[in-house]
């Protein structure tokens, strides 16, 4: 696929062709990506040009955080030499920084309250927000996200282990919280690689009725970014690094190694 890149010299590589492109922001980027499928299966009938493709979808929001804090946290978990403890501490200040950059677009509604000059207008959120874990790990990295966003719900999503076919059964975990088709819910994944576990915790949140939907994730791969948009068009994605170079056959990056164990030791 073609890319074009803001001071990168790495291209997003290999599955479905698409064109990206990056507008650069103070403390982000944002790649609109644009995919046009390039298959045989795809050409409309009678077609004798393999160039030719079916109609472009509608563009798909992958938001790239470049904050100096981000970049040094992510430096810290990629180094195997982390301990525990700095690895937890740079794993919620990652999260926290994800949240904060997701929430940006939340709509807000007018209100009205008792100031110390009388009544006053203020502003105050119009939509509920959810943070739901893909990974049990992600739970015990939530209170800082839950002081930052008022009247957080957190939950978990569970997906069990295969059954004799193969299929997961994933299952939520949410109690005392709004209805997901009222909220913004925020998906974690510390690492999507080949986007598996993230695209069947999407397909259980867009049977429950949940459409605001924002998966946050410290590492990303192209191809597991294709996989899960291809789910959930509408998705919008908040990363700190999209590895375009990852080989499911060769076990290449993105990886952080054995999450759990690094978080807890």
């Amino acid at each position: 696929m073609a890319t074009t890149l803001v001071n990168r010299t790495a291209s997003l590589a290999q599955p479905p062709a698409h064109t990206t492109v990056i507008a650069p922001f103070s403390k982000s980027r944002r790649i609109s990506v644009h995919p046009v499928s390039r298959d045989a299966d795809d050409l409309p009938a009678g077609a004798g040009s393999a160039a030719a493709a079916r109609r472009p979808e509608a563009p798909r929001n992958i938001n790239v955080v470049e904050h100096p804090i981000a970049l040094h946290a992510l430096a810290a978990l990629r180094n195997s030499e982390t301990a525990p403890e700095m690895f937890r501490a740079c794993c919620s200040q990652l999260l926290l920084l994800l949240a904060v950059e997701s929430t940006r677009t939340l709509p807000m509604r007018e209100s009205s309250l008792d100031g110390l000059s009388g009544n006053e207008r203020a502003q105050a959120l119009g939509k509920p927000v959810i943070l739901l874990s893909v990974t049990r790990h992600g739970l015990g990295l939530a209170h800082k996200v839950a002081d930052f966003v008022p009247n957080l719900s957190v939950g978990l999503i569970n997906l069990g282990k295969p059954s004799n076919d193969g299929i997961m059964e994933p299952r939520l975990h949410l109690v005392n919280a709004p209805a997901l088709s009222d909220a913004r819910v925020l998906l974690f994944n510390p690492v999507v690689a080949t986007g598996m576990s993230t695209s069947v915790a999407l397909n259980l949140l867009r049977s429950s009725g949940a459409e605001d939907v924002t998966l946050l994730s410290f590492l990303t791969s192209a191809a597991g970014l294709d996989r899960v948009l291809r789910v959930l068009p509408g998705l919008i994605v908040w990363t700190t690094s999209v590895d375009s170079g990852w080989d499911s056959k060769h076990n290449s990056l993105p990886n952080l190694g054995n999450f759990g164990e690094r978080l807890y030791g």
